[in-house]
């Protein structure tokens, strides 16, 4: 009995004996099962963005300083969507440019980047809403390996060089044509887009009689991020379109610029050459002449013409020599009038034959007042004020 209850109480003291030992592994395990769940919960987190850049240099030929308000913008895209405008993947304004050449980073994320893309980059220099200088290609990138250096070429916009690009609309100068619906029935479209920013704009509507034509002249941009293309001219709204493959195609949009809700044709397509058609609209521009030369600079485009000696041409000559003292002759005055803007031949010997104003009608000679500001209502405002007086 003794030696039962001495073992009984052996028991308990090797029992207390292993404790301090047994808390240990307790304790050991439990920090083991905390550190194991800790970091399966890590695992599941999601991991950040990761984060790719392009960089390089863009600069031109020309020894030309830029204003002190110009903007250079270089843009990374992935063309690869059919029937979709482009996907812009990151983009830099360097806002004042300042002078080249022109030191660029543009940052992109790593999970946009895919095997199916087809990626490219692309830059600008404007002032404004006027295009200086561009890229005539859109050089390829992230096509595997290391992401070298870029050294984009610019080249002057509208100075007789080869047809410029300005993504996405494609090579310019390009021309779209289609034939959309509308509460009436159909109506024909024609734009025609240079590369110097200027556009032209044909509408015609198939089942009414003549005069069914309106055409209108103006400026187009590219918007950042949404890629739309707005023209501005004479009408009272902007016009919009989606680019659509690369400039294969425009989408009219609607006043708004938003995508039309309709099972109805909405494409303008792109043809194989240029047709620019020969606009025939009313004019305001700052008209001069000298040395037996006429000139008009017009105020939708800042385009400079010479103006064809026919037509109506001698009546606004002959008010616009009275209407300037002596002293002043040679002076642009600000007039408005009918006008065709078509090729004739230049004026210069072996050289190809340019666009030129023909007077079909002349209105106005306005002296003291100069060009209304661009690419605002106030255009067509004002040029309907200089038509009635």
């Amino acid at each position: 009995m003794l030696r039962s209850n001495a073992h009984r109480e052996a028991v308990p003291a090797r029992w207390h004996a292993l404790r301090p030992l047994r808390s240990i592994t307790i304790a050991i395990t439990t920090a083991i099962t905390t550190a194991s769940a800790t970091a399966l919960a890590a695992l599941a987190l999601p991991l950040p963005a990761q984060a790719g850049s392009l960089s390089g240099t863009a600069a031109y030929r020309e020894r030309i300083a830029l204003p002190p308000d110009a903007v250079f913008e270089a843009v990374l895209i992935d063309a690869a969507i059919a029937d979709a405008p482009a996907r812009e993947l990151g983009r830099v304004l360097l806002h004042p440019a300042g002078q080249p050449p022109f030191r660029f980073t543009i940052p992109y994320r790593d999970g946009d980047v895919t095997p199916a893309g087809r990626y490219a980059v692309g830059a600008t220099v404007r002032q404004g809403e006027r295009l200086l200088f561009t890229t005539d290609t859109f050089t390829p990138v992230l096509r595997g390996g290391p992401n070298q250096p870029l050294s984009l070429k610019l080249v002057a916009a509208g100075t007789g060089r080869p047809p410029l690009t300005s993504f996405p609309l494609g090579r310019l100068p390009a021309s779209w044509r289609g034939d959309l619906a509308f509460a009436g029935g159909t109506s024909r479209w024609q734009v025609d887009l240079s590369a110097d920013g200027s556009f032209q704009l044909r509408q015609t509507f198939l089942n009414r009689p003549a005069p069914n034509r309106f055409d209108d002249i103006g400026r187009w941009r590219i918007e950042p991020g949404s890629n739309r293309l707005v023209l501005r001219g004479g009408r009272e709204a902007p016009v919009f379109f989606q680019p659509l493959e690369g400039g294969a195609a425009l989408a009219k949009l609607d006043l708004q610029g938003e995508p039309i809700r309709s099972r109805q044709p909405d494409r303008l397509q792109r043809l194989a050459t240029p047709q620019p058609i020969d606009p025939r609209l009313h004019l305001v521009g700052m008209f001069r002449y000298l040395a037996d030369a006429a000139t008009i600079r017009l105020c939708a485009t800042g385009a400079r013409l010479p103006v064809a000696m026919e037509a109506d041409y001698r009546r606004l000559e002959r008010a616009y020599l009275k209407a300037q003292p002596a002293e002043r002759r040679g002076q642009p005055l600000l007039v408005n009038l009918e006008g065709l803007i078509t090729n004739r031949p230049s004026a210069e010997p072996g050289q190809p034959p340019q666009r030129t104003l023909v007077v079909e009608r002349f209105v106005g000679v306005h002296s003291g007042r100069d060009c209304p500001e661009p690419n605002t209502s106030a255009n067509a405002s004002a040029a309907r004020t200089a038509a009635t007086g």
